[in-house]
């Protein structure tokens, strides 16, 4: 008996550990590699795994079921330049500042996830697929390699905007087999979900209606497939095992639930904000669980670094997640900000922002909104004038997370003057707090805006007079004299009827009353320049680029205007600019190079052609490549001209290509294998060779042997 007792304190003991370590697991820092893919425009409610049964997706689900996935995971913002800012930060837009698209720029003083992992020695590598997550806006800190070539196909990429998953697959699979051997973080951008939608395979029937939803559908089965394919290079890698694989979405997409249709930027319900995250490793993670309690993306930063050991920054405004990774622990439903600029920067509309806190979604605008997204996840039915008292107190609760989260203020202090002038001064409005507001509400905006487009549709039709006379009665009014679209459509009416009188009024006034709106300012400097107008085209651009230093665009037209009046420094330091802007632009470098050659100035020549020589995407541009041997037989280095000739054959194996190989083979004294190649020129593709280049060919060949 005493025996018994003595033993039961230890029997004890050895229960309450048992259920101390099932509870959790192996706290050691993560020495492995890390992958983040993240999914633009993809929606959680539309992949396998959260519910969908329409669409296809395998590969993610796989992850998904053998991983941990977080049923209630947003972004705060439905734009992918301050969405992915938030990922990479680990911060809100209000924090970091990027808060739209194009014309902001993460400031070099933010520490990103990548600084973090290069510094602790990951070889960072990433790969993105838009425009709008070029270097020149700032994402590319800490990476060591940060591939955003875009449009190798065309070389302008100024103007298209992405690059396919195939593509996004390729560059990866190129870096991982030459990489697999270091720890990496690597980040993989698939833009495919983002419109305009690409059918993959299937049919279109001209006299059907479009299914956009399929098509959509079709695109995140599209990039699912690489997602499996990139899955299947890690096995080959023999890295699988110690990668771990974080898929997020960067935002969502509305089909009509709130008048916006196949798009995304103006609103923040559900469709637009509720994203896919899934964390999966066999070896992190003991076992397979769905998280139910609502996170944002702001959150996987610091998970990441509480997962390798990383002693986080002070500012970083996200929790980790690394209790529902690693233990069976129970985390509550965070507070999640959420905001679009895009209505107020585009459209002049009402700056949309509000909460997520507990059941309730709160909108804070000229009208606002209350929603019970438990009960009501469509958001349909508006509590705003059923429940006062909770509206004020989600809406003072939204101006305290303003000023927290924007770094100034005190979250627990009153709110006084000072505290709402600085609102303001972020572009916000409180619906309680600005009453008799003239700004347009979004909600009445897009009302408008589809009409508008039932317009743009008659613009093609050829009724002109009668759409001049109704888009004029529009501009007439409070919601559409200040309205992007009104504009624009004027524009394209006065286009088609070839009043330029017309069209250089309207856009003058469009500038002037959406100064932000930049295309409009570009058709206005094309025109300008179309009636050689040039010191106007110059001051313009000058002002455009006051606007935006990174607007790369203006530099480029104003290389090219000065080139037309001759003053040839002036744009050679502006291409230069532009270049700086965006140093992997091949069009831009393909157009500085012809500058230089009509001047002669061949070794500035040879130098950006070598430069070119260094990216990826040239190596496999044959028209290019071929310019640049060519230009190496008479300015350059002879071999130089061998070696990119040898490369050319490989690749495209043609008549013209063969002859000019050998001709160089031979003054570098390789008469064999100079033989040989002529040889293959006119014995296999004289058809495609010039009847003066096929008796040089005879005729060498003669000499030769």
């Amino acid at each position: 008996m005493k025996s018994e007792n003595k033993l039961l304190p230890k029997l004890i003991l050895l229960i309450v550990f048992t259920i101390f370590i099932s509870g959790c697991v192996n706290k050691e820092a993560w020495e492995g590699n890390i992958l983040i893919i993240t999914l633009d425009t993809t929606r959680a409610d539309h992949i396998g795994s959260y519910g969908y049964k329409k669409g296809s997706t395998p590969n993610i689900d796989r992850l998904a079921n053998e991983g941990v996935r977080f049923e209630n995971c947003y972004s705060s913002l439905p734009l992918t330049l301050p969405s992915h800012s938030n990922i990479f930060t680990g911060k809100y837009s209000i924090g970091h500042g990027v808060r739209n698209n194009g014309r902001y720029v993460l400031n070099h003083s933010e520490r990103t996830m990548a600084e973090y992992l290069r510094e602790e020695g990951f070889n960072t590598y990433a790969v993105i697929a838009s425009f709008v997550l070029q270097s020149k806006f700032g994402l590319n800190q800490g990476f060591n390699v940060y591939d955003d070539a875009i449009d190798s196909e065309t070389l302008h990429k100024n103007f298209k905007s992405e690059i396919d998953a195939n593509e996004i697959y390729n560059k990866f699979d190129n870096w991982l087999t030459k990489n697999s051997g270091s720890k990496f973080f690597a980040w993989i951008h698939f833009y495919d979900p983002h419109t305009p939608y690409v059918p993959h395979g299937d049919k279109i029937n001209k006299s059907e209606k479009v299914d956009l939803i399929k098509f959509y559908d079709g695109e995140i089965t599209y990039t699912d497939k690489y997602i499996g394919m990139i899955l299947d290079r890690l096995e080959e890698e023999n890295v699988a095992e110690d990668t771990l694989i974080v898929i997020v979405g960067d935002h969502g997409e509305a089909f009509g639930e709130h008048e916006e249709f196949a798009s995304h930027m103006i609103f923040c319900y559900e469709a637009n904000l509720r994203v896919p995250l899934i964390f999966h490793n066999k070896k992190l993670i003991n076992r397979s669980k769905v998280i139910t309690e609502r996170v944002d993306t702001i959150d996987i930063m610091p998970t990441i670094l509480d997962l390798t050991g990383i002693r986080k920054g002070g500012d970083i405004q996200g929790e980790s997640l690394d209790y529902a990774l690693r233990s069976n622990k129970k985390g509550q439903d965070h507070l999640v900000y959420i905001e679009s600029m895009y209505g107020k920067e585009e459209l002049n509309w009402a700056p949309l922002s509000g909460i997520i806190d507990g059941d309730y979604k709160y909108i804070s605008l000229p009208k606002p909104e209350l929603y019970n997204i438990k009960k009501d996840p469509l958001e349909k039915d508006n509590l705003y004038r059923k429940k006062g008292p909770l509206m004020r107190e989600m809406d003072d609760k939204l101006k305290r997370t303003i000023l927290k989260y924007s770094g100034k203020g005190d979250s627990k202090r009153d709110l006084g003057k000072e505290d709402l002038e600085h609102l303001r001064s972020l572009g916000y409005i409180s619906s309680f707090g600005e009453k008799g507001t003239k700004v347009v509400d979004p909600k009445d905006g897009i009302i408008l805006n589809v009409k508008l487009k039932v317009i743009s549709s008659k613009i093609k039709e050829g009724a002109l007079e009668e759409i001049e006379k109704e888009l004029l009665e529009i501009k007439r009014t409070e919601i559409g004299k200040e309205n992007f679209l009104v504009y624009d459509f004027l524009y394209r009416v006065y286009m088609k009827k070839k009043q330029i009188r017309n069209v250089m009024s309207i856009l003058t006034e469009a500038i002037e009353n959406l100064p932000n709106s930049t295309s409009f300012r570009l058709n206005y400097i094309t025109r300008l320049s179309e009636l050689k107008r040039y010191n106007d085209v110059i001051l313009n651009c000058n002002e455009l680029i006051k606007g935006d230093p990174l607007f790369t665009r203006a530099f480029i037209i104003l290389g090219e205007t000065y080139g037309i009046l001759g003053e040839n420094e002036k744009a050679y330091e502006n291409y230069k600019k532009a270049l700086e802007l965006e140093p992997e632009n091949i069009s831009l470098q393909i157009k500085y190079s012809e500058k230089l050659l009509k001047e002669q100035k061949f070794q500035e020549v040879l130098s950006v052609y070598n430069a070119l020589l260094l990216l990826e995407d040239v190596k496999k541009n044959v028209d290019l490549l071929y310019k640049i041997a060519l230009f190496n037989t008479k300015y350059g280095s002879m071999a130089k001209s061998g070696e990119l000739l040898a490369e050319i054959v490989r690749e495209k194996p043609e008549g013209k290509y063969f002859y000019y190989y050998a001709l160089i083979l031979a003054k570098l004294g390789d008469r064999v294998n100079a033989l040989n190649n002529m040889q293959t020129a006119l014995s296999r593709y004289s058809g495609e060779l010039t009847d003066e280049q096929i008796q040089t060919a005879r005729r060498t060949i003669e000499a030769w042997k």
